[in-house]
């Protein structure tokens, strides 16, 4: 099973310099034209440590300990919120934003929680369709929480995935 190779830890909400080359490389890679990519560590560190709510950051090492990726996440009373994930472009192979993305969803359901938060969705954003592969999908709105359907959703809006 891929990624099964992995060692996944759940860290303090502590920005490392080691997390963060790694986070300014992702963005480099992926997000170079955006607001994102010129983020310096400091900017890091207050998206990791500046938080009012019990934040970990859950790292993925490779067998030889090199960090592959990690996911600034939020531990809440009825599941997880995944803030942010970022990885090794190079390790494109082992769908390392997916594999987090399952990883939240293994763990929820071991700690018997019912929600993992993706956070918000823009409909029309090509970078963030990938998380409509995740169902049953709910949108929060005006009314409250309601179930979306990914073929419809042309929202901006918090939503969760549920188990």
């Amino acid at each position: 099973m891929a990624n099964q190779d992995l060692r996944v830890e759940e860290r303090p909400a502590q920005a490392t310099e080691e997390q963060y080359g790694l986070f300014a490389a992702y963005q480099q890679t992926r997000h170079g034209g955006g607001e994102m990519a010129r983020m310096d560590f400091f900017d890091y560190q207050a998206l990791v440590e500046d938080t009012p709510v019990d934040t970990v950051v859950v790292e993925f090492r490779l067998p030889n300990g090199a960090l592959a990726g990690a996911c600034v996440t939020d531990r809440m009373a009825d599941g997880y919120s995944a803030v942010y994930s970022f990885y090794r472009g190079t390790l494109a192979r082992r769908s390392l934003g997916t594999y987090m993305v399952l990883w939240l969803v293994d763990e929820a359901c071991r700690r018997r929680l019912p929600y993992v938060y993706l956070g918000f969705w823009v409909g029309d954003c090509t970078k963030m369709a990938y998380k409509a592969r995740f169902q049953p999908l709910e949108a929060y709105t005006p009314e409250g929480w309601r179930a979306l359907d990914p073929d419809d959703a042309k929202t901006t809006a918090p939503f969760r995935a549920g188990w």
